[in-house]
């Protein structure tokens, strides 16, 4: 709504003959008005000697837009959003502009409906986003983890945009990593044996150790370097002597990996995996060797990245076998001619950003459909960090299931003596919103510094403290039941009146909630239009930090009348919905109680 206002605004300035980027925005302190402008770049674009004095030519301007003869308004018209401008005044370059409080509220109970906060910028394009990605036979790395959430929550904002999007995940069950834990399996074949039949996470963390084991064989040992090319030749073969093995290992992978996508609330609509797209992989290089995409180099064969400012990049080796690069060629052709998505959106951390940028320029060789519609979404690095030691299963790097197992034990031990139902379920929505509001509070691109202690705190900016709140305004609205009206403020509190039908005004804690509120889509357009989700977090921290402020300065179920309490009801009421689609949006399931 806000950001509707200052389109408005713009628009007009345009048409009314003033020049230049007209950049508004919040004023650091609510007594400098609703709205500012700061004009000090823009005086001589308008022809006049100083910014104070275009700053008084736009104050007069827009003081004079109720008057209806006013000839611009004749010619122009003005949008009822400008009519919610009450007053406007200079403070030195900037222009601010004040609210008018009860055409606040009228606009924003006009415009508060199921659907608020949804956008249609997004409406008949379809949106592919791929994330997760975790490889089977090999550790849930911490990196999995924060791509997996980021991707969630980078699906869910488009989602909300309009936007049809398909849920993707392309996991590496060919390659060498297959080849270490198959030959470490096979090194540690009396360990097998014995671990078949355990839990499923026992069996898991074997296999971490038969990778680790086949990892150090070799880059140690030239013999079991030997050993385990000729076990990943044996994997593209699908050589009939370690498939049952190879299979067997794949779905307790795969079946460990689901269990993680249930506890963080991830859906897939496609499962894409390398050992599908391999062989055609390798027959779409060859195919384009003969029209000059791909050169023979080696005796492997390579995209010319230098041709394009870029590196060259081998995708086929000199064995004849292929790289990613080439799976990712046959992968695309999947995609493309499945879905034809408006865009690709890859999740995926920031040491692939080279290897993306030349595999990018190689599709829009092989499938023209492609070009411009490929993104790195680029992840920065989950570090861990804080005063409580961290151990690993493996006495080495915490893994990112070892790190959601973790926090979810200390939601347990903080939670022990509280009396809550389905607290099981509880534990998991506050785990799932400590890990997810931890990573997704910055910016993708930044590293994030995980800190066990800061992030399970219920207080501060962290996912327990906007799951706080939120079972708080639900406690006030159950608590307010016999109170309020089916959870609509009658039209008559819209504008406060006393037994003189005098506007009683908004109080300044209840005006900074409502303009919070408005902003919402603002908000959300925003985290599309930058591929940001922490737009989304700061928001509602700021969100929660203004509901604190008003519930502590506005009394509400003991309000002074009947008007004043069912608005604050209301307030209270689309505090919560909003509070409750945004953190949706960050993957982030809402609890009753705490």
């Amino acid at each position: 709504m806000i950001d509707e206002v200052k389109n408005d605004l713009k628009s007009f300035l345009i048409e009314s003959g003033f020049h230049g980027d007209f950049k508004f925005e919040t004023p650091p302190r609510i007594e400098l008005g609703d709205l500012c402008l700061n004009v000090f770049k823009l005086f001589d674009e308008n022809g006049v000697k100083g910014s104070l004095i275009l700053a008084d030519k736009i104050v007069n301007l827009i003081s004079n837009l109720k008057d209806e003869s006013n000839p611009l308004v004749m010619k122009f018209g003005v949008d009822e959003r400008i009519k919610i401008i009450d007053k406007v005044n200079t403070v030195g370059p900037y222009v601010n502009f004040y609210f008018n409080d009860i055409e606040l509220v009228k606009n924003l109970l006009k415009s508060f409906t199921k659907d608020f906060g949804k956008l249609k910028m997004g409406k008949g394009k379809k949106i592919m986003v791929e994330y997760g990605c975790p490889n089977p036979l090999k550790v849930f790395h911490l990196g999995h983890l924060k791509n997996l959430i980021t991707g969630e929550s980078v699906a869910r904002i488009f989602e909300n945009a309009g936007y049809k999007v398909i849920r993707v995940n392309y996991q590496g069950d060919v390659g060498m990593h297959v080849a270490k834990a198959l030959w470490g399996i096979n090194q540690l074949n009396a360990e097998f044996k014995k671990i078949k039949t355990k839990p499923l996470l026992e069996r898991i963390n074997f296999l971490g150790r038969a990778y680790a084991h086949g990892a150090k064989a070799f880059e140690e040992n030239e013999v079991s370097k030997a050993e385990i090319l000729d076990y990943n030749e044996k994997v593209y073969s699908q050589d009939k002597s370690i498939q049952v093995i190879y299979k067997m290992t794949r779905k307790w992978s795969l079946d460990y990996f689901d269990l993680i996508y249930k506890k963080l609330d991830t859906k897939y609509n496609q499962m894409y995996f390398e050992s599908e797209v391999f062989e055609r992989g390798i027959k779409i290089v060859e195919q384009f060797v003969k029209k000059g995409v791909f050169v023979k180099s080696e005796g492997a064969i390579i995209f010319p990245g230098s041709k394009y400012g870029l590196h060259d990049r081998v995708f086929i080796n000199s064995k004849g076998l292929p790289t990613y690069e080439a799976k990712e060629l046959a992968l695309a052709e999947k995609r493309y001619k499945k879905y034809h998505p408006a865009g690709i959106i890859h999740v995926v951390g920031k040491e692939q950003t080279e290897y993306f940028k030349v595999l990018f320029k190689a599709l829009e060789q092989v499938i023209p459909e492609s070009k411009g519609k490929s993104q790195h979404l680029i992840g920065g690095y989950l570090q861990l960090k804080g005063g409580k030691k961290m151990s690993s299963r493996t006495g080495q790097v915490v893994a990112g299931d070892e790190l959601l197992n973790m926090t979810e034990s200390e939601i347990v031990e903080l939670m022990k003596d509280r009396k809550i139902k389905n607290k099981a379920e509880v534990v998991r929505r506050i785990t799932g919103a400590v890990l997810k509001y931890s990573m997704l509070k910055s910016n993708v691109s930044q590293d994030v510094a995980f800190d066990m202690e800061e992030s399970v705190s219920f207080t501060g900016d962290s996912g327990p403290y906007l799951l706080y709140i939120m079972a708080r305004i639900k406690s006030i609205l159950r608590k307010s039941l016999p109170h309020r009206q089916a959870g609509k403020i009658p039209a008559s509190s819209a504008g406060r009146q006393n037994s003189k039908s005098k506007i009683v005004v908004v109080q300044p804690e209840e005006k900074k909630l409502l303009l919070q509120i408005t902003q919402f889509a603002d908000v959300t357009k925003l985290a599309v239009e930058k591929l940001d989700p922490s737009q989304i977090a700061k928001y509602l921290f700021e969100l929660a930090q203004k509901f604190n402020s008003f519930y502590e300065n506005c009394s509400v179920l003991k309000a002074e009348s009947e008007v004043i309490r069912d608005f604050r009801l209301q307030l209270i009421n689309m505090t919560g919905q909003v509070m409750e689609k945004g953190l949706d949006l960050l993957g982030i399931k809402a609890v009753d109680e705490m």
